[in-house]
């Protein structure tokens, strides 16, 4: 019966593991992992493709843990890694990987394929001339204390305005007003992003992939995101 538990939860944790390809963005560092004080083998991990260019869209995992048996695998930036994910969300770097994940750039410019591309299309690219999905606004009921409870065809109560998917006025005084919208060009843009990782130059001053000195750490881990319209 023990035996039968035992088994059943070995097979059970297995179920729940979950792999992720990643890239190391720093250089392991020893750092303190509880509040006992006690230390352990961390990294920060880029896992994939950029979405944003925030800050917190670079897709990194920071002070990641290094498995005792994988410290001697991963010493330096920009190596592709294992993460292995607990049940509760929680990676440890297992050991070294066979890929890089999309959307990394090298120092010297090189960029590894397959990368990044995000692509934006306006509707008259896709050929979208007219979409019968209108935008309503009710003007405020008698703007102005002065006017009279009482409408007429120049100074209604309230005014209902329609706007189409284009942005164009279909409904409301001004529509009359304003020439028939002229058919929108067909637009296209490509944006291509990556996450480049190197580690800070030793001058000259002023330079931002500098380090500074007597301020930073020796040559910390800089990354940056990358962004160039195709």
């Amino acid at each position: 019966m023990a035996r039968n538990v035992a088994l059943a939860g070995r097979r059970e944790i297995q179920a729940q593991r979950r792999f992720v390809t990643g890239m190391t963005a720093s250089l392991p560092t020893y750092k303190i992992a509880d509040t006992a004080g006690n230390k352990e083998w961390v990294v920060d991990v880029y896992i994939g493709p950029l979405e944003s260019v925030d800050e917190e869209g670079k897709n990194i995992i920071r002070n990641v843990p290094i498995a005792p048996y994988a410290k001697q695998l991963v010493g330096d930036i920009r190596q592709p890694v294992l993460l292995e994910r607990s049940k509760q969300g929680k990676y440890t770097l297992i050991g070294r990987a066979k890929e890089l994940p999309a959307g990394a750039q090298m120092p010297d410019g090189s960029i590894l394929e397959p990368t990044y591309h995000l692509v934006e299309h306006n509707f008259a690219d896709l050929r979208l001339l007219y979409v019968p999905d209108l935008d309503w606004t009710l003007g405020t009921f008698q703007a102005t204390p002065s006017t009279l409870y009482q409408a007429t065809p120049e100074t209604p109560c309230q005014v209902v305005r329609a706007f189409d998917a284009f942005g164009v006025q279909v409904l409301g005084p001004e529509a009359e007003e304003e020439p028939v919208a002229e058919a929108p060009a067909a637009r296209r843009v490509t944006l291509v992003r990556h996450l480049l990782v190197m580690q800070a130059k030793y001058g000259p001053r002023g330079d931002p992939d500098a380090m500074v000195w007597g301020q930073s750490p020796y040559q910390p881990t800089i990354q940056k995101i990358i962004e160039i319209e195709a």
